[in-house]
């Protein structure tokens, strides 16, 4: 048997994957064991982690701080504790000091600017180009430019023009650095100047993120943003400090955190009471769920790997890893609307019963870890139904009917909306959570795993029915104000025809 084939082996019985042979380096075939020590300075360190570079086996310190790995391979050795920096050595009799985290949150220290520039190495998109990449396409890259959240904030409407519609500044001016805790949470006292000028256009970056080193001391729902969220930023960039979810990445400058995973990372932004009003409830529905309770985390559906990444630094000290344990940072499986399409089955059937033609609908929440829609509070999922007759649509005898909030032109036809709805005094319109009365406040969206059953009844000379299930990130009538293009997602359409007589 040749010396390779063994190796192989031997790699196969570790459970160790054949991209980890390829591309980490093994030189010493002859290696059984790695025997070391972690230390810091002050002596030996108990409990330490301690692994191979890019592998998932691992044994912990013992009370002399020693270690020994079982047929390491090679490779490089790391070693990481709670409080400490990560570090690493030459798996060749290793002695792996750890340094000790700073103890104090400097808040004179200055962002890293996450795009790509050559002429500032210590951009976060130089290294990590891939993942700048799919952070750039998500919501939390453009958290502070998101024209919509500008348009509501300013009063102003798609293209520019002022004094149109809902007017956060003007109702509410208090409000604004509420928003700005999550949305801009790097520079919350300066989102805005004169309510016109951005100057921080960054929105929810990637340096923010992983300077978290846990949840603050607030209440969630009732502390928001970067006030519900323990920071840690370095005095001095000359030793930087990175929060991150991998515990071997022994640059010197990075720090295994298991909040990374956490739904409280999450919460800080996606649970929000304001005025009163639940204006996003999207960990309190997690913390509910079935999801929850079989310890699936937001991170564990929302930052799904997507397969094709290997290397989160190619080119810059990166090694090749696992995809499956290289998160997406779109913060989407696939995109938005392919999550909703996942979450949501629609089951129909239809006949003929006493001379009337009847649709039997049923709407179900399925692998979703909070209720369908959620977010932003004037978010809806609509279910639209109508029977057709010599191509003219027909009024049903019998069923749900769309409410006043959807407007004129699809108030009263027939179908559902799932959403929470903050009704004005005549009913005919939607109105701004920082005017509204909560206890007003109607929450018809489905839970997971519910599903919501009905019939409708139409005249028995209908033609054919046609089912469509769409997704609005705001009201029609308020997107219509403000003039915002594609506020629609189709997620289902179906076209039903009656058996005949």
């Amino acid at each position: 048997m040749s010396q390779r084939i063994a190796l192989v082996i031997v790699i196969a019985a570790l459970g160790l994957p054949f991209w980890w042979f390829e591309t980490n380096n093994v030189t010493n075939r002859n290696d059984e064991t790695t025997q070391g020590q972690v230390v810091d300075d002050r002596g030996p360190v108990t409990g330490a982690i301690v692994r191979i570079k890019g592998t998932s086996p691992f044994v912990e310190s013992d009370s002399e701080g020693r270690f020994t790995l079982l047929n390491s391979l090679g490779g490089r050795v790391t070693a990481w504790k709670e409080g400490y920096f990560i570090a690493g050595s030459p798996a060749r009799n290793p002695t792996i000091r750890l340094q000790a985290l700073p103890t104090e949150d400097s808040e004179a220290y200055a962002w890293v600017d996450p795009t790509p520039d050559p002429s500032r190495p210590a951009n976060c998109g130089n290294c990590h180009a891939a993942i700048f990449d799919e952070w750039n396409r998500g919501g939390h890259a453009h958290a502070a430019t998101n024209r919509r959240f500008r348009n509501l904030v300013e009063g102003t409407d798609w293209h520019g023009r002022s004094g149109v519609g809902w007017n956060l500044t003007k109702d509410h001016p208090s409000g604004v650095s509420v928003c700005a805790s999550c949305h801009d949470p790097g520079k919350v006292a300066t989102l805005f100047s004169n309510n016109k000028t951005l100057h921080a256009p960054h929105g929810v970056h990637c340096d923010f993120c992983h300077k978290i080193q846990g949840p603050g001391a607030g209440e969630f729902g009732l502390t928001h943003g970067k006030y519900q969220l323990s920071l840690l930023r370095p005095s001095s960039a000359k030793h930087q400090l990175f929060f991150g979810p991998l515990d071997d990445v022994d640059r010197g400058d990075d720090v295994f955190s298991p909040f990374q995973k956490d739904s409280k990372l999450c919460a800080a932004c996606h649970e929000g009471v304001v005025f009163g009003v639940p204006v996003y409830t999207t960990y309190s529905e997690w913390l509910a769920s079935p999801a929850a309770r079989s310890g699936i985390s937001c991170q564990k559906c929302h930052m799904a790997p997507t397969g094709r990444m290997t290397n989160i630094a190619p080119g810059h000290g990166g090694i090749r890893r696992n995809p499956a344990t290289l998160g997406n940072h779109l913060f989407f499986d696939g995109s938005q609307i392919d999550m909703l399409r996942r979450s949501l089955e629609l089951e129909s059937t239809v006949r003929r019963l006493g001379g009337a033609i009847e649709i039997d609908i049923a709407l179900t929440a399925r692998n979703v870890g909070h209720r369908v829609p959620t977010g932003f509070i004037d978010r809806q999922v609509i279910l639209f139904v109508e029977g057709i007759q010599n191509d003219h649509p027909i009024t049903a005898l019998h069923g749900p009917r769309l409410p006043d909030m959807l407007g004129k032109e699809e108030a009263g036809r027939s179908g559902k909306v799932y959403a929470k709805m903050l009704p004005t005094s005549n009913g005919l319109a939607p109105t701004p959570f920082w005017n509204a009365d909560p206890a007003a406040l109607i929450d018809s969206r489905l839970k997971p795993g519910e599903t919501d059953r009905f019939t409708i009844r139409f005249p028995s000379g209908v033609e054919r029915i046609t089912l469509r299930l769409v997704h609005r990130r705001f009201w029609k009538t308020i997107a219509g104000e403000k003039g915002w293009p594609g506020d629609e997602q189709n997620i289902i359409e179906r076209t039903l025809f009656p058996p005949r007589l």
